[in-house]
Formats: structure tokens, C-alpha cells, sequence
């Protein structure tokens, strides 16, 4: 009996530890990611460019709606990798106050009232590029270069411009397919 009883306790010490060895976990391992297309490179005529408007007359900008004449202006992006097939800019800056498809001007006491900057896509003059707006155009495959032409003027939304500088930011952020 007491053979019977120690072999009973071995297979039941085995049975245990048996069971610990052959028990397992499951554990699911996920891997996320992105692969995004390169980027391509600003030219450097492009960066921090100044569009000039020159002089203007206030008495010209009185009535709500005129405007300068369009003034054309390109952003340029080169190197643009083999497999890089278009460039996206987003434009922000800081809208007008009554007209948030336009930019505002600056507002210290030399700056000219009363007045907005407008952007559009040169091609197509009736596309406004305002804050947070997008534009895409194509990589040309054979120079690797992307050309956002467009244009801007000084608008008076509401009317009666005030005289003085005219200065204001329009930033382009750059993504890539």
C-alpha cells in the first residue's frame, strides 16, 4: 500500500508540473506602419519668397470688392524621387476678419487697413487658396518637379483702404504621394 501510495503521489507531483510545462500563453504581436512617399525639395528661389505689389493708390481700392491686378508667382519643388507621383501644399496664414478666404494683412499702425491678401491657383483664377486649403499637382516624371503656379492681389472686401504697408504670411506644408 504504501508503494501504491507514493506512486499515486509521483504521478500526481508529475501530473502538475506536467501541466505547468505544457500550458503556453497566446500573445498576438501586432506591427503597424506607413510607408510614405519621399519628399522632394523646395527650390531655393522658392523659399521664403516675396511677392511685391508695389505701390498702389488707396483711391483705387475705395469701393467694397477692388482690387489690384493679379500678380503671378510659382513655388517650386525639385528632386522629387523617381516614385513620388504628386505634391499636396496646404496654405494657412491668418484669415480676414470678415472674409475667411482671404488673408489679413498686418495690423500694426503702419500697415494699410482695410485691405486682404487673395490667393489663387493661377490656372484657374476662381480657385481660392485660403486658409487651409489644399492644391495637388503632378510630378513631372521626366525633370522630378512640381510647379504650384499661382497668383495673389490686394483686395478691399469692404471697401475704403487705408493707406500703408501691406504685409502679410501665406505658408505652404508639403505632403507627398
Amino acid at each position: 500500500m504504501i508503494k501504491y501510495n507514493l506512486l499515486l503521489r509521483a504521478a500526481v507531483i508529475f501530473a502538475f508540473m506536467g501541466g505547468e510545462v505544457m500550458a503556453a500563453d497566446i500573445v498576438n504581436i501586432n506591427i503597424t506602419g506607413r510607408v510614405l512617399a519621399a519628399p522632394c525639395v523646395v527650390d531655393a528661389g522658392s523659399v521664403s519668397q516675396n511677392v511685391d505689389f508695389g505701390q498702389l493708390i488707396a483711391t483705387d481700392l475705395r469701393a467694397a470688392g477692388s482690387s489690384s491686378e493679379w500678380k503671378p508667382f510659382k513655388v517650386t519643388l525639385v528632386n522629387c524621387p523617381v516614385s513620388t507621383v504628386a505634391a499636396i501644399a496646404t496654405f494657412t496664414g491668418t484669415p480676414f476678419a470678415t472674409d475667411a478666404t482671404l488673408y489679413s494683412n498686418a495690423t500694426s499702425p503702419t500697415d494699410a487697413s482695410n485691405v486682404a491678401i487673395q490667393v489663387v491657383d493661377d490656372s484657374n483664377r476662381s480657385i481660392v487658396k485660403g486658409n487651409g486649403t489644399s492644391m495637388t499637382t503632378s510630378i513631372n516624371p521626366a525633370s522630378h518637379q512640381a510647379v504650384f503656379a499661382l497668383a495673389g492681389r490686394v483686395i478691399s472686401p469692404n471697401g475704403n483702404a487705408g493707406s500703408g504697408r501691406i504685409n502679410s504670411v501665406v505658408m505652404m506644408t508639403f505632403t507627398y504621394q
